[in-house]
């Protein structure tokens, strides 16, 4: 799938499911992503600025985060990230983004998809004061780090279409996506300035079967396996058996300790 991050950034902003929106706005507030003293503020070593991102389009009140504009600095290399940090990117993905921005709403995406798994593992682990040791291999694939060459940028754009893969896979757990869903995902990838072959990729990954077992097989390692269970939460409900027994499911096949997967549900905010 080309640009896979333009893709993500916009199914992120736009929403796979009504209360998608809600859920990206408490995953970066202090339940999330947002904490002080949580994953973010041990990135950036502390003492990053407070912000609370605009309302989102559900409605839902703004939750305020230490996610401060310094994230620009672990993320050098997107021009878009550097400049407006990712408490400007919660503004975009919350309330709405320029189409110029949209590079940089894609990287912001997987790096709030990767905090939250990294945020997940620590909390279970129970060593949240340890200095936090981050090789730049795990700081690519969470998106905390820019890619430094072609097959960097390769190995982000894979993250990324597997991300989004299993998103659209999840969002069939409660039988289909129909018509009408189908095209007002596809509308808002036209607004976001996608361009029509990337709508169509998008339509025939949509009208394809559920395909757990390939999105499982395609996951390189265990953050990777936290992150497409997050993007999961996100494309969801929640509010069916079919979905919490999809979710389950998806668990036990990623191999996520049970206490990964209760700390991803609190900081999106799905019970």
């Amino acid at each position: 799938m080309a640009s896979a991050l333009d893709v993500l950034g916009s199914l992120l902003q736009g929403g796979m499911k009504q209360s998608s929106p809600g859920r990206l706005e408490h995953s970066m507030g202090e339940r999330g992503v947002g904490a002080t003293g949580g994953i973010l503020d041990q990135i950036l070593g502390g003492g990053s600025a407070r912000v609370t991102p605009p309302p989102s389009q559900s409605g839902a009140k703004s939750a305020g985060g230490s996610i401060g504009d310094v994230i620009g600095s672990v993320l050098g290399n997107s021009s878009a990230l550097k400049t407006a940090g990712l408490g400007a990117i919660a503004g975009m993905l919350l309330g709405g983004g320029s189409k110029a921005a949209k590079g940089g709403i894609g990287m912001g995406a997987l790096a709030l998809l990767g905090s939250l798994a990294l945020q997940s593992f620590r909390n279970a682990s129970g060593k949240q004061k340890e200095p936090l040791q981050l090789d730049p291999a795990t700081k690519l694939a969470a998106g905390l780090r820019g890619p430094d060459n072609e097959q960097e940028r390769k190995q982000v754009q894979a993250v990324a279409e597997l991300i989004i893969k299993a998103m659209v896979n999840a969002a069939k757990a409660d039988g289909r996506i129909d018509e009408a869903e189908m095209k007002r995902i596809t509308g808002n990838l036209a607004k976001d300035g996608i361009d029509a072959r990337e709508q169509e990729l998008l339509t025939a990954e949509m009208q394809k079967p559920m395909d757990t077992d390939g999105v499982v097989r395609a996951v390189p390692n265990p953050q990777v396996a936290a992150q497409v269970y997050a993007a999961s939460l996100l494309a969801v409900e929640l509010d069916t058996d079919a979905e919490k027994r999809y979710l389950a499911e998806l668990a036990g096949k990623l191999g996520l300790d049970g206490n990964v997967v209760r700390n991803l549900h609190a900081a999106v905010g799905a019970t």
